[in-house]
């Protein structure tokens, strides 16, 4: 039985409040170009979101030479945390208001961008982050938003929602809204490079899954087919060799432009089981959100073999671009496909479990992700309580070849 209502739902959001792409800047000097369409825009008092990592190391003096030589007021917030907590958009929140801050700058990953996002929404309206929570709750426009991802995975600077943590039970908040996607995005070559390896894995990983994840929803578009199909081409030509060599700037340029796809495919299209289980790993053990999508990706994978084999054919007929894949069947074209994502998480370093997992957490972890996907996304395939449990099992002995009854 499919989730019908939820898929019905999500189809009336995305043909009545379709998401608009953002404009994007690209390339070495990508941040100051789009500093300066901010500027032209009348924007002069941003507030800076960011990391205290990026601010310590330097990385983004020039940006902020440019803008304070441009004459603008720049106020930094760099108090952003992985999986960032409502307590940290209060805090960023109060920055933007006490300095009279007229547009939020975001550099960074999913994190930065995701607070940011509820900043800039917070900014300009009189609910309380808790009133905001939700599908379409933002009352007025947002203060003007930009963003420069320094990650390739999370597609935030696509996106229409955000993910902060509540500070006390760290359970995941959804804010949902058309208005949270961005005036624009700059995928800068020169802050990308400098990604670590493992994160370049991680992230890359993250972006393939929501490509994935997209192309295989029951809520699907032409555009979103496109999308995502162009997205997964980019992330496996492309991804090996960011991670192998992070001072490529084509590559790192190309995982970027693929992970902004994925980003605008799943805004549309909706997601799956993957995340639904990953948000509540790592609401209860802090793990990074692309390493946890990353283990589970091939777990997930397999559960919906059976409902998606003409899905994932079509994606390894794409990717194989040989004439032979049209002489086997979509069971056979799946099962490669399938293989393509397991070497692809082994040539990039992906661990195969994760050893935080306790079994008493599994009936939770199992309720919460189920209680995600059924109010939330149009999945192909529908799972019950046993079969997550199955997936965390397999997650925490290292086995990606788990089988479903």
């Amino acid at each position: 039985m499919f989730n019908t209502a939820i898929t019905i739902a999500l189809r009336a959001l995305s043909t009545f409040y379709a998401p608009q792409k953002p404009l994007v800047f690209s390339g070495a000097g990508a941040a100051q170009k789009l500093a300066d369409l901010m500027i032209r825009s009348g924007q002069k008092r941003p507030l800076l979101v960011t990391d205290s990592f990026l601010l310590k190391n330097g990385m983004l003096n020039e940006l902020i030479s440019f803008l304070e030589n441009e004459g603008c007021t720049v106020t930094i917030f760099d108090g952003i945390i992985p999986n960032p907590t409502f307590a940290v958009v209060e805090a960023g929140l109060k920055a933007s208001r006490e300095n009279s801050c007229d547009a939020v700058f975001a550099v960074g990953g999913g994190s930065a961008i995701d607070a940011a996002k509820v900043i800039a929404s917070a900014s300009t309206s009189h609910k309380t982050l808790t009133q905001l929570t939700g599908i379409l709750k933002v009352d007025r426009p947002l203060l003007p938003f930009y963003v420069v991802p320094t990650t390739s995975g999370t597609g935030s600077e696509a996106t229409n929602a955000a993910v902060i943590s509540d500070t006390q039970t760290h359970k995941k908040k959804f804010f949902v809204d058309p208005k949270y996607i961005p005036i624009a995005t700059a995928f800068d070559t020169g802050l990308l490079k400098s990604l670590p390896a493992p994160m370049t894995a991680a992230t890359g990983m993250d972006a393939l899954t929501h490509a994935i994840e997209a192309y295989t929803s029951r809520n699907r578009f032409a555009d979103t087919d496109r999308d995502a199909a162009m997205a997964i081409k980019l992330l496996f030509e492309f991804l090996p060799t960011a991670y192998a060599n992070g001072s490529d700037e084509h590559a790192r340029e190309m995982v970027a432009l693929g992970s902004f796809l994925a980003g605008c495919a799943f805004t549309k299209a909706s997601l799956g089981y993957v995340h639904a289980i990953s948000h509540q790993i790592s609401a209860h053990y802090n793990t990074p959100h692309g390493l946890a999508n990353a283990i589970l990706l091939p777990r997930v994978l397999r559960f919906n073999k059976t409902t998606c084999a003409e899905r994932f054919a079509s994606l390894e007929r794409m990717l194989s671009d040989s004439d032979e894949t049209y002489n086997l069947s979509a069971t056979d074209l799946s099962d490669r496909f399938i293989a393509r994502v397991d070497a692809l998480a082994e040539m990039v370093d992906i661990p195969v479990n994760l050893n935080d997992l306790q079994p008493q957490d599994y009936r939770s972890i199992a309720k919460d992700a189920l209680a995600e996907a059924r109010t939330s996304y149009a999945v192909p395939r529908v799972m019950n309580r046993n079969h997550v449990e199955t997936i965390l099992e397999s997650v925490s002995s290292g086995s990606r070849d788990v089988t479903f009854a």
